[in-house]
């Protein structure tokens, strides 16, 4: 993770609320040692540990953990007051609905919502002025924060099976496969993220000092889980990473790596929200992403290095990934 960085985009976004209120973003740029024209680049990247400085010195700067997105600010210090409560949370469900009732007391504009009628967990977020959040980086960053943190309190990476979004497909979608590791649907009813109910049930285990210490290092441990991801849907990941074969092997193959059948394979990765297919769809989904926005290939030699029988077969599975073809999102990248 030493070698972590992050889009010039996100640093641009964070210093929209900075702009707008008049402060000095030189001065802020020069604090953080990032060079004003490098983030002017739309490709560039940013070191992380300047990227966590940015996070710290904004929200110093306007005392306000929602940056400037929002008609009032939410003092820095209300998410350590939020997590100094729910941590003395029984369980997963008590943490989330003791943090809603919170961020209802903090904020009128950014209004959390947990909804079990359906077969999966979804939690939702709504900005009442998306105005204030044009290109909706608070949206992403909240929805990302609280998915982190709640697994944090249990001590488990949450295994999201799909997020929604009501913006269309953004510039910068080659980053969520970091931000939001699963199937991500755009121009949607809500802004949510989807998770197995199984989870609702898992008690807290962090203390109080260790939430402390989280606070301290904020935003490190939210950008990079620094604890190992046991998930069987991680470790199906990493087995499908390594393959060399050519191609992705099959359920039998993977259930035969992790010494067990594919019946007790579905079964579980199904009670973390997933399954093999999903798994194996986001990869390609990432992978192709890499090889248009990354490499000199066309749409037929990406198509026959994922996989695929035809170029029009992968065609139709990417425009199912993001919802524009692969030449689309090619352009739009360009």
């Amino acid at each position: 993770m030493e070698n972590l960085t992050f889009s010039s985009h996100y640093a641009r976004a964070m210093l929209h609320g900075a702009q707008s209120q008049g402060l000095d973003v030189p001065a802020i740029l020069a604090e953080c040692e990032i060079d004003p024209d490098l983030i002017a680049q739309p490709k560039a990247r940013i070191r992380k540990e300047q990227f966590i400085q940015l996070f710290r010195v904004i929200w110093r700067e306007l005392d306000d953990e929602f940056m400037g997105r929002t008609r009032s600010p939410c003092r820095v210090g209300h998410f350590h007051l939020m997590g100094s409560l729910v941590v003395h949370s029984s369980n997963l469900q008590e943490v989330i609905e003791q943090s809603i009732r919170c961020y209802r007391l903090f904020s009128d504009d950014m209004r959390f919502n947990l909804n079990l009628d359906g077969e999966e967990a979804e939690l939702s977020l709504t900005h009442t002025h998306p105005e204030l959040d044009p290109d909706n980086f608070l949206v992403e960053w909240l929805l990302m924060v609280w998915h982190r943190l709640v697994g944090w309190l249990i001590g488990r990476k949450i295994v999201l099976s799909h997020a929604t979004f009501t913006h269309a497909l953004p510039a910068h979608f080659d980053e969520y496969r970091f931000i939001y590791p699963c199937e991500c649907q755009f121009e949607q009813e809500r802004n949510s993220i989807f998770f197995s109910k199984n989870y609702l049930s898992m008690p807290v285990t962090r203390t109080s000092s260790e939430l402390d210490e989280f606070i301290i290092c904020s935003p490190r441990d939210l950008l990079v889980w620094t604890d190992e991801d046991d998930s069987l849907s991680t470790r199906v990941r990493n087995l499908l990473e390594g393959f060399t074969e050519g191609g992705l092997p099959n359920l039998d193959w993977v259930s035969e790596q992790l010494h067990t059948t594919s019946y007790t394979l579905s079964r579980k990765l199904k009670a973390e929200g997933t399954s093999y297919q999903k798994i194996k769809d986001n990869l390609r989904r990432d992978q192709a992403i890499m090889m248009l926005t990354r490499q000199n290939l066309s749409i037929g030699e990406i198509s026959s290095e994922l996989g695929f029988a035809e170029p029009g077969a992968f065609s139709r599975a990417f425009k199912h990934w993001t919802g524009v073809s692969p030449l689309a999102y090619r352009k739009q990248e360009a």
